[in-house]
């Protein structure tokens, strides 16, 4: 009989979610049980079997510890004391003063238990029990996740006056509970139940939100989950406020076999019976994996007016996109299909005038390489946009093109490429300035180009340093003009010059706008390679074109034969230093016409981070004023616990100042995370008003989080 006592012990669960079952659940005869005792004797008078000394049982990846345990045969119940602990299968250890357990398994008795818990937080209670209904019970029970080896009070714990869990119901039971902070009583709830983390997903009360700002006044969020299905669930949130209505947020998820879907939204009213000033917004997502080869999916942003979102505190673009897909994947070919719908969330747009696209198709192909190593592609574009108040563009574009890559004997690279484009246009309600008429017909163009790059990389290795030295030249010949007035610019209008599209043989963003004329792209590339001291990288390099072309604006840095200066300097010499800087440069007096540095310089102690752009005005009066920001920001973390974070946003414009300042200091250790953030914000747009926010942040680890807003705001 000291097998059943033995394995009773052994099988000794854990405590679960702050309030474990320690006492044994059913046997599990497929597992063998191992006793290792000093001494094992069997005392007739008394019908009781006892190990002694060192005693240690073990079954599966459990294993009991203790120094004497006692089986009455009479009563068929376990005894074991003495230094008891108890291993359990997720890497928990039980410590007991002394434990009982019936031979049946269905009931047991521990006193003064104490747990250091697999992610290292603790518990302790004066009395366990286990019911014959399989509950376990605990009295007095203390929990915290802070380290109390030392005998001193954690900065916060959980006290209970009783604590049940339901292994059935997988659910854990609270009755009169406090959180304490530095052992001073901070909460109290007379009851609070939350699922075991080793059950899974379970409906319930989420942890609430209480706020109060400028544009909500004092606002209340209370989420319940709904747990549907195994691929299934929900969440509803009913939002309160004393200055902006009521309503509710929404959120649905589920999963199919090839398939995933998302749905979150909210609704709003002032009017208590939602008849008037209904605001909203949703916010979908969509994934269906067909086949291998096919996708499809939708993406839905759409919001009811300019300052929902921003007011209600949901993420808020510029532009708010819905995008509905479907794409195909092969080896050596893409084709997408898309649709898509703009909203506005910044600057008022003229009514209508926001093109939807329905359709945009693009396919893509490239060949395996011939007999000559040459590979060919072909591109082919079709788009038709549409206005209520505009133009309305169809646009369908093919290219084929043919690329040789090979090397010299000396060393030389090269790359030949050859390309023929046509696009087809047919426009509705075209304005022409240049012919000061509105053009509705057809347009089109061919655009054949070719361009040869070679590039000669001189290798070296000395002084420590691996280097590369690769002058590099390409010419492109192509048509001069193909931009005609009567061919609309609907994706063209984004142009940046810089290193990045340097060697392109169109450097538009879009298709509505061709690089004509013969030119020469030219530069230098060098890097250099140390284990010791780090890398550097840097190239510079410009355009040269036979013909000036119309097509680009004077402050892109391609409207003049020669261009500007591109180039970037990239710096990481070792692990606490590292530089980007990327510049272009005017042509003829080398004042910088775009500067963007970034540097991020020390170790944890002090880090220093920075960044600044510099952007020349054009002088027109869409662009009247150059750009120029700066920002920086400075970390410490003086000690193991402590850090400290400064930022600081400034426009060094004409008409700059502060945009935005923020100081956050934090304490972090094993068990809690406190901060305070201040920020002030000098940016005010429509009902939106500048001002101080500070943010109180609470977070018990393995607990949840906890927010106190204030906003401190500068009225008009």
């Amino acid at each position: 009989m000291l097998s059943t006592s033995v394995l009773a012990l052994a099988l000794a669960a854990s405590l679960a979610a702050h309030a474990a079952d320690v006492l044994p659940a059913a046997d599990d005869s497929a597992e063998q049980t191992l006793l290792q005792a000093d001494e094992i004797s069997y005392d007739d008078s008394s019908n009781t079997v006892v190990a002694t000394g060192y005693v240690e049982i073990q079954r599966g990846d459990r294993l009991l510890l203790a120094d004497k345990i006692v089986y009455d045969r009479t009563s068929d119940v376990a005894t074991a004391t003495g230094n008891v602990s108890i291993t359990d299968s997720n890497g928990s250890v039980f410590f007991f003063e002394s434990i009982q357990v019936a031979g049946d398994l269905k009931e047991g008795l521990a006193s003064e238990v104490r747990v250091l818990l697999s992610d290292k937080s603790r518990m302790a209670g004066r009395l366990i029990r286990r019911m014959p209904d399989g509950t376990s019970e605990l009295d007095k029970a203390v929990y915290s996740a802070c380290d109390s080896c030392k005998g001193e009070t954690p900065l916060w714990q959980i006290k209970a006056e009783h604590v049940r869990y339901d292994p059935e119901a997988e659910m854990v039971y609270y009755n009169n509970a406090w959180v304490e902070i530095a052992g001073v009583p901070v909460f109290y709830t007379p009851y609070l139940a939350h699922p075991d983390p080793t059950a899974g997903a379970k409906s319930g009360l989420l942890l609430p939100t209480i706020g109060a700002s400028r544009n909500l006044g004092v606002s209340y969020r209370q989420p319940y989950y709904f747990h549907i299905d195994d691929d299934k669930d929900a969440t509803l949130t009913p939002l309160l406020t004393t200055e902006a209505g009521k309503g509710a947020i929404g959120e649905y998820r589920q999963d199919f076999p090839a398939a995933r879907m998302r749905i979150f939204g909210s609704l709003m009213a002032n009017d208590p019976d939602f008849k008037k000033n209904l605001r909203g917004h949703l916010d979908a997502t969509a994934r269906w994996d067909m086949d291998e080869n096919w996708r499809s999916g939708t993406d839905i942003r759409l919001a009811t007016d300019r300052t929902y979102l921003r007011r209600y505190n949901f993420t808020a673009p510029t532009w708010l996109t819905s995008n509905l897909f479907a794409e195909r994947f092969t080896s050596n070919s893409y084709f997408s299909a898309n649709a898509y719908y703009f909203q506005r969330q910044r600057i008022a747009s003229a009514a209508g005038s926001v093109p939807g696209v329905i359709p945009l198709l693009n396919y893509n192909y490239t060949s395996t390489p011939d007999d000559l190593g040459g590979t060919w592609t072909v591109d082919g574009n079709g788009l038709v946009l549409l206005r209520e108040t505009g133009s309305d563009t169809s646009r369908l574009s093919t290219r084929v093109g043919w690329n040789l890559p090979f090397t010299s004997s000396y060393g030389g690279v090269y790359t030949f490429r050859a390309g023929l484009r046509g696009d087809g246009y047919y426009v509705r309600d075209l304005v022409r300035p240049s012919r000061r008429d509105v053009f509705t017909g057809t347009a089109g163009r061919v655009v054949p180009e070719t361009s040869i790059e070679w590039r000669m990389p001189f290798v070296s290795d000395g002084y420590g340093f691996h280097q590369v030295l690769e002058p590099i030249v390409m010419g492109v010949v192509s048509p001069i003009g193909g931009n005609s007035d009567s061919i609309p610019n609907e994706d063209s209008l984004d142009l940046e010059f810089d290193d990045t599209n340097l060697f392109s043989m169109q450097r538009f963003t879009g298709l509505d706008r061709v690089e004509s004329g013969a030119r020469i792209n030219y530069g230098m590339h060098w890097a250099a390679f140390n284990r010791t001291v780090g890398t550097v990288d840097a190239m510079i390099g410009q355009v040269y074109r036979f013909h000036k072309d119309a097509a680009f604006s004077a402050l892109s840095g391609l409207s003049e034969h020669f261009s500007d200066y591109v180039g970037h300097i990239d710096l990481t010499p070792n692990p606490y230093v590292s530089m980007q800087y990327r510049f272009r440069f005017d042509k003829d007096t080398l004042a910088s016409r775009r500067s963007e540095l970034s540097a991020v310089v020390g170790p944890d102690l002090l880090r220093i981070t920075t960044s600044y752009i510099f952007v020349k005005a054009s002088g027109t009066p869409a662009n009247p004023n150059s750009t120029e920001e700066l920002f920086m920001a400075l970390s410490s973390k003086f000690s193991q616990n402590w850090s400290v974070v400064l930022g600081h946003r400034q426009n060094l414009g004409i008409n700059g100042g502060a945009i935005r300042t923020d100081v956050g200091l934090t304490y972090e250790d094993e068990c809690m995370i406190i901060g305070l953030d201040f920020a002030r914000d000098n940016t005010q747009d429509r009902d939106f008003k500048k001002g101080l926010a500070v943010v109180l942040r609470l977070n018990l680890k393995t607990i949840g989080d906890i927010r106190f807003n204030t906003d401190v705001g500068t009225q008009r």
